[in-house]
């Protein structure tokens, strides 16, 4: 499947307990759009993603996608992460059960829960994890 021609598909990572995302990639602003609304479950939270959020499904420099790519990271972990950063851990009251203002920290350990959950090796998770904790302070509250 040509990843820049994806309309409207449902992305399913193989080993995810998780329901498949439906999105659309939008070429011209190198973004992914939320198809549907996107519940999901984890660490003790409820995360209701509204249709139409838009997110980069990993920023990862293309120079390094030899070694890891943002779609081997898998689909729920960039989105719910992207979803926290976008609202600096303020998410909406009514996108998260039970209400809470989440630390930057705590995003991105759910990023790391979330890709162990869907079956990314552990050195991928690592990596990515790392990165996240290092560089991720430029994208929080951009």
């Amino acid at each position: 499947m040509n990843i820049y021609s994806l309309k409207n598909a449902r992305l399913t990572i193989e080993k995810s307990p998780f329901p498949p995302v439906k999105v659309t990639y939008i070429t011209e602003e190198d973004e992914w759009e939320l198809v549907e609304r996107y519940s999901v479950q984890v660490s003790g939270y409820d995360f209701d993603i509204p249709e139409g959020f838009r997110f980069d499904l990993a920023s990862i420099p293309r120079v390094v996608w030899w070694l890891i790519a943002p779609f081997e990271l898998s689909l729920v972990a960039p989105l719910v992460h992207d979803f926290m950063y976008e609202y600096e851990g303020q998410v909406p009251s009514e996108s998260v059960e039970p209400d809470h203002i989440f630390e930057r920290k705590e995003a991105d350990d759910i990023f790391r829960e979330l890709m162990k959950l869907e079956g990314v090796p552990e050195w991928r998770v690592i990596l990515a994890y790392n990165a996240t904790r290092w560089f991720g302070g430029l994208y929080w509250g951009t």
